[in-house]
């Protein structure tokens, strides 16, 4: 169980900061207006302040932590193993789940694609760093 202590934590670090900034582009100038019609919103019913992006931090840090754990577990050290270890592990349950609850909660499915393309391609990328960043 050695794994769970060989994780790159500057890498899981900076992974959180990537999905954030990547996230702000996503739904910013990348995907915002189809995001926000999708939703039936417009950009002034949107709150944002520095608290709302604390609680997302943290849970990316968290979903980075465990994907990270999931590659040294499994030995990966090759860029492309990273890459397709973490767009299957987000595909498999971060999608699955999402979709579950977003049919059940009545959301837009087009809301819900912008949202599983964004998150496989963080993943898929934070899983080719952390297979390849070793300390």
């Amino acid at each position: 169980m050695s794994y769970f202590t060989q994780v790159n934590w500057i890498a899981v670090l900076l992974g959180g900061v990537f999905n954030m900034a990547l996230g702000a582009l996503w739904y910013g100038p990348l995907f915002g207006k189809i995001w926000l019609k999708a939703i039936g919103k417009k950009i002034e019913e949107i709150e944002s302040g520095a608290g709302m992006y604390v609680l997302p931090l943290l849970a990316s840090i968290m979903s980075d932590y465990v994907l990270a754990v999931i590659i040294a577990g499994m030995g990966i050290t090759n860029a492309w193993q990273g890459l397709a270890l973490g767009a299957v592990a987000w595909r498999g349950l971060g999608a699955s789940a999402t979709l579950t609850t977003g049919t059940f909660e009545d959301i837009p499915r087009a809301a819900w694609l912008i949202f599983a393309a964004y998150q496989v391609i963080v993943h898929a990328l934070e899983g080719l760093v952390f297979a390849v960043w070793k300390l």
